[in-house]
């Protein structure tokens, strides 16, 4: 497996010359960079600039958790900067689910490219049980991730995003009837605030698709040395 081309770097910081030194030096070998509010709203035009002047793919992660119209009025612009990924929230319900996916088959088809992968975010990985239940939602944090995941794949959804945690038991009940996008990935590192965290090696083991690399390589000193490291950990 060309893992490569399954790392997320995460561009997380506000200031937009970390982030233009972090896809300088880990694009390539890394191909997808992810950009989130942090980075994207206080330097959108810059950072799209950078980003199409390289050869990576994105995954646009915002979450999105709106009405139907709100959303489906913001997708022409993933194709613009060659989205690869782009998340929302289950908790959006599959109807808006099945609405988001069918519109961006009619814009692969208006603009002649592929359209982007939607990916439904399950449990925030800073979650962990007492939080789930402080906001109304019983049972434990795998029997909510699974109904979501359920409800996503009936609506058509292409992926899930879950914590390292929630992969085995997804696979074990779904088989490969969904992709699984890990966040909160940690190489050797326990300080964090994310409370379901795991390896990259583990998270591969266990079914991952894909995996986010965020701090765990981008405050390391020597990012190259780094990020060979984690793919050597792989093979």
């Amino acid at each position: 497996m060309d893992y490569t081309k399954k790392i997320i770097l995460a561009l997380d910081s506000k200031e937009l010359n970390e982030n233009i030194s972090l896809i300088d030096e880990l694009v390539p070998p890394i191909e997808i960079v992810k950009i989130g509010p942090i980075s994207f709203l206080p330097n959108s035009t810059k950072i799209i600039e950078k980003i199409k002047s390289t050869n990576c793919s994105v995954m646009f992660d915002f979450k999105f958790f709106d009405i139907p119209n709100t959303i489906l009025e913001s997708l022409d612009f993933l194709f613009d900067i060659k989205t690869k990924i782009f998340t929302i929230h289950c908790l959006s319900g599959p109807s808006l689910i099945s609405s988001v996916v069918n519109r961006l088959k009619d814009l692969e088809h208006e603009y002649s490219q592929p359209r982007p992968e939607v990916f439904g975010v399950s449990i925030l990985t800073s979650f962990d049980k007492q939080e789930l239940n402080s906001i109304g939602l019983t049972g434990s944090i795998e029997d909510n991730v699974l109904r979501l995941v359920e409800g996503s794949i009936n609506a058509g959804i292409d992926g899930i995003v879950c914590s390292g945690h929630e992969v085995e038991s997804i696979r074990r009940n779904f088989s490969d009837k969904i992709k699984i996008l890990v966040p909160g990935v940690r190489f050797d590192s326990n300080d964090n605030d994310q409370k379901r965290v795991i390896t990259p090696k583990k998270a591969f083991e266990l079914g991952a698709d894909y995996i986010v690399l965020g701090r765990t390589l981008t405050e390391s000193v020597n990012k190259k040395q780094r990020i060979d490291d984690i793919i050597k950990s792989l093979k």
